[in-house]
């Protein structure tokens, strides 16, 4: 759908409500501040360059959203929410122009405990934990792009990161105690999510509501030591990850396995030697000290090439989180622009064996990167996997016979949120009817609409 022009009455009316310093008309800057990482994809990228909002808008107070809101549902202009727009790959690109509403300006924080944190939309993640960290208390689970994520965007495009191997998914354990939330009606009601109710909005990519207030719930502060562990080849290295996610005895907040060549693409820990020549590695998080760690690599098969012991500052370069994660797709895309990813979930119990059919009918094509979490109670391993792209016939092939083998994909080459295995369905569409009647956010987005690629 071509976008409709905005009226000089329109951008008249939003200058009125946000101030002339935090309205964008300029080109250069629509265009760069309407694309979020779809550039992962050799696919998305032709999609999806050129479009773009009409006018960005930065609100700075909650009445001043909403007015934005009721001009936009007034006049029927399409609407998309935006936080740092680091975690989505095409889902917060606006297809259909209209107005783009930029958090970054929505960062107060309400409250917070040694229990939860309450912080407008655009609060960004990392300042939760210096916070947080006065009252003796941390972040449960964080995205590796933590230092500029905001609150609103992880709970809206994320599902999980740095800390899930304790505490879940975003949608579990009441990580998320309650989200608050406008919705896109010429006169938004201010609602209050909580429960059940927030399979409504976690992971919407602003599809049903706008995104407002979030209350995340938060864990003891713990003085977290950082390791690399580096292993002879790939299949102990999954075992020692395995062992060290399933010891329940370990605290952990990170235990993330790499197959060799990838530890050779995060430059800064190569040159600390923590990434040795042709080892695999394993990512660790953990409250224990030095010899304990040293002790357990080589009980599992390796050795410690890289500590970073618990420190209120720490050197540039050296939080493993940086290379976790998708950070890890972007150094490997720095390394070599014929990479890409794919976002797996494994069987557990059958990881080595799935690894190795897909090898062997792809051979060269896929180096993997696997992440331990917990989910519903128990431990599992989703992949992050480097992929060698050929051609989008043949990424179709692997995700097709990745899916035969029973390795789930959430395939990050499509801008369509119901694509995702993470959709959730019923309850999101319901949503959509319920909050947003005229279909106006970020639209463009949904096969159950109709929309077209």
């Amino acid at each position: 759908m071509q976008p409709k022009g905005l009226s000089p009455e329109v951008i008249t009316q939003l200058i009125s409500i946000v101030g002339e310093g935090y309205v964008t008309t300029d080109q250069k800057q629509l265009v760069s501040g309407s694309r979020d990482c779809y550039h992962f994809s050799p696919i998305l990228i032709p999609q999806l360059d050129g479009r773009h909002a009409q006018v960005i808008v930065r609100p700075q107070t909650q009445s001043q959203l909403k007015a934005v809101i009721r001009c936009a549902a007034a006049h029927q202009i399409p609407v998309t929410p935006r936080g740092a727009g680091t975690g989505n790959y095409g889902q917060g690109v606006p297809l259909q122009g209209g107005i783009l509403v930029n958090t970054r300006e929505l960062k107060r924080l309400v409250s917070i405990s040694a229990d939860a944190a309450t912080v407008e939309a655009g609060f960004i993640l990392y300042d939760i934990e210096k916070a947080a960290a006065g009252v003796g208390a941390e972040l449960r689970i964080f995205p590796s792009t933590v230092p500029t994520s905001s609150t609103g965007g992880f709970i809206s495009g994320g599902s999980g990161g740095v800390g899930s191997i304790e505490w879940g998914m975003l949608r579990e354990a009441d990580n998320v105690r309650s989200v608050r939330i406008l919705t896109m009606e010429p006169e938004p009601r201010d609602l209050l999510i909580t429960g059940a109710e927030l399979e409504r909005v976690l992971h919407n990519c602003g599809l049903t509501a706008f995104v407002t207030e979030v209350t995340l719930a938060l864990a003891p502060k713990t003085a977290w030591q950082q390791y690399v562990l580096a292993f002879e080849a790939l299949a102990p290295a999954l075992d020692a990850a395995r062992a060290l996610a399933e010891d329940h005895g370990l605290r952990k907040r990170l235990v993330t396995a790499f197959e060799w060549p990838i530890p050779s693409f995060f430059k800064p820990l190569v040159k600390l030697g923590a990434c040795p020549e042709g080892a695999s590695a394993v990512f660790l998080y953990t409250d224990e000290d030095p010899d304990q760690v040293a002790v357990r690599a080589r009980t599992l098969g390796g050795r410690v090439t890289f500590h970073q012991p618990a420190s209120g500052v720490t050197p540039r370069g050296t939080q493993i989180y940086d290379y976790a994660w998708n950070h890890t797709t972007q150094w490997a895309m720095k390394a070599d622009e014929s990479l890409t990813y794919l976002q797996d979930r494994f069987e557990i119990d059958r990881l080595h064996e799935q690894i190795r059919l897909r090898k062997e009918r792809f051979p060269g094509e896929l180096i993997e990167h696997v992440e331990f979490v917990r989910a519903g109670g128990a431990i599992v391993c989703g992949g992050l996997s480097v992929v060698r792209y050929r051609d989008r016939q043949r990424l179709t092939e692997i995700i097709e016979f990745c899916e035969s083998i029973g390795v789930r994909v959430a395939n990050p080459h499509t801008y369509f949120l119901d694509d995702d295995s993470r959709w959730y369905g019923d309850a999101f569409l319901a949503a959509k009817r319920d909050w947003d009647p005229a279909m106006l956010l970020n639209p463009g987005h949904l096969r159950a609409l109709g929309d077209a690629e």
